[in-house]
């Protein structure tokens, strides 16, 4: 009878944490969808993290980076471009990312210019390329939302930038 009650508790802790999982899983990439067309070789994707901020900060190092921090009232989305590589080149990588901020109750939104960082809007670049690789804020380009539409579009911040513009559908 011990061994059935214990068996049960175990069994009951396993599925709980796996529900758990789930639905920050789930809560994480709120059906958003990317409508720009990925590359072959690269790999797309659009993480969406709903009450959470954005913590941008500076380094005498590190330069740009930014911690997420919870928040309600706010989502952060954070879009990758990463490049396909053989994983036994550790240096062979790249990857571009975008990550802003937004009010989750804004329905229709423009920004241009520096008021992109109203959104606190960061591109970041990661490779093995000298003098490149880092996040940057974005100061220049254009941001809007319309109803469940985002639209970002923004010049080259670094040499041979591949993302210059995001569509999202929310």
């Amino acid at each position: 009878m011990k061994k059935i009650v214990v068996l049960s508790l175990i069994s009951f802790l396993i599925f709980s944490c796996n529900c758990k999982k789930k639905a920050t899983e789930e809560n994480k990439n709120m059906k958003a969808q990317l409508l720009n067309s990925c590359p072959e070789n690269f790999e797309c994707t659009l993480e969406v993290f709903p009450n959470k901020t954005m913590n941008v900060k500076t380094g005498d190092v590190s330069g740009t980076y930014f911690e997420l921090e919870d928040f309600n009232g706010t989502t952060v989305y954070h879009y990758t471009y990463n490049q396909k590589t053989n994983k036994l080149y550790q240096d062979a990588g790249y990857r571009e990312e975008i990550i802003f901020e937004l009010a989750s109750d804004v329905s229709d939104l423009k920004l241009s210019d520096e008021e992109l960082q109203k959104a606190k809007m960061i591109f970041g670049v990661w490779c093995y390329c000298k003098g490149k690789a880092g996040n940057y804020k974005v100061a220049k380009g254009n941001f809007s939302k319309k109803g469940n539409e985002i639209s970002i579009d923004f010049p080259a911040v670094v040499d041979d930038q591949k993302v210059k513009e995001l569509r999202i559908k929310l």
